[in-house]
């Protein structure tokens, strides 16, 4: 590769190997000329079979202790030489015409900072499934570049970011926010990159078209196990998630999104109340409305059913719990089918 790489792409990988070699393949294995991006694996093992793939792929190997998680956005800007930063997980796939996309609408837009599009869903056998309980991007939504003390944001602002497969940034919004990403447990986000993207002002698009591949698998990476066992695992998650929006909250003052981030926080810390013990929150009215609102803005179900669990677990909360795995058991079984021939 001569000059620098227009795209970086930057997959993390921890204590996991199976899908590593997968990913890569997908994203050699792109439209757009190779020259112009680059690959970085971030990860904190060691295998012959594997780095010797990698090398003949032409990736840049990146070693983390063994212990840890260095994910620090810090980190990465220090490595990636691409003026965009392109992520994907260990276990998720790149459609082949992805970084040919990420190329031309950053290239169309220069005031452009955020970009994320749709993705498919696939079991651990990388058969596509015909249903998945994350919410379809139905339409283009597009935030322009300003002053985040005026600019509109849409309700559905916070839900347009899951998957960080799905997710490519332009690098030169990201210092002001290098703490908090360190903050934050050395861990990138999708969460994370897009409240980060959301009070910095640039501009942002979310675009519906399918680019990659989520794997959905028994992993404790990517899925809860609603069993007695996946309690201190929801308490962690949703106690992470509240730190990141408090830390974002933190950049957003007097802006529209502090009033969305808040209904966020309303949301997590009812989930999150089901499960810690003993409770270390009580709702106050404002919470409860908070609640209601964010549901009503994203047309979520969550108010009619996390207020109901929220009163039953001041009664008894093993109920409460067994409740809820309940209906995410039925929910699930109804949301996850393979699509017949695929």
């Amino acid at each position: 590769m001569t000059g620098a790489p227009r795209i970086s792409v930057i997959m993390l990988a921890h204590d996991r190997k199976r899908y590593v070699m997968g990913g890569i393949a997908s994203a050699v294995n792109q439209t757009l000329p190779r020259d112009r991006y680059e690959i970085l694996v971030f990860k904190n093992f060691q295998d012959p079979e594997i780095d010797a793939y990698l090398e003949r792929q032409g990736v840049r190997i990146l070693d983390s202790p063994p212990e840890s998680r260095p994910r620090t956005m810090r980190t990465v800007l220090a490595e990636a030489r691409g003026e965009i930063l392109a992520f994907l997980d260990d276990d998720d796939r790149y459609a082949p015409d992805k970084l040919a996309t990420v190329d031309r609408v950053f290239s169309e837009d220069p005031s452009l900072g955020y970009f994320h599009h749709d993705f498919f869903v696939m079991d651990d056998a990388e058969k596509r499934l015909e249903r998945s309980p994350f919410p379809r991007l139905t339409q283009r939504v597009y935030i322009p570049a300003g002053d985040v003390r005026f600019r509109a944001l849409p309700s559905n602002a916070l839900k347009i970011g899951f998957n960080s497969s799905s997710v490519s940034v332009r690098r030169d919004w990201l210092p002001p926010f290098l703490e908090s990403f360190e903050r934050r447990e050395a861990e990138l986000s999708d969460a994370m990159l897009l409240d980060c993207a959301l009070a910095s002002g640039c501009a942002i698009l979310a675009d519906p078209v399918q680019l990659t591949y989520y794997r959905y698998h028994d992993s404790w990476s990517n899925i809860l196990h609603y069993t007695d066992e996946s309690v201190p695992r929801i308490v962690d998650f949703d106690t992470v998630n509240i730190a990141v929006l408090e830390m974002v909250l933190s950049h957003a003052v007097g802006t529209p999104l502090a009033e969305l981030l808040e209904e966020g926080l309303a949301y997590l810390r009812f989930h999150r109340s089901l499960f810690v013990d003993p409770p270390d929150w009580s709702p106050r009215a404002r919470d409860v409305l908070r609640f209601l609102s964010e549901g009503i803005h994203q047309r979520d179900p969550g108010p009619a059913y996390l207020i109901p669990l929220y009163v039953m677990s001041r009664i008894s909360r093993p109920a409460a719990q067994r409740a809820y795995f309940r209906l995410a058991e039925i929910y699930r079984s109804q949301a996850y089918r393979s699509a017949p021939g695929n």
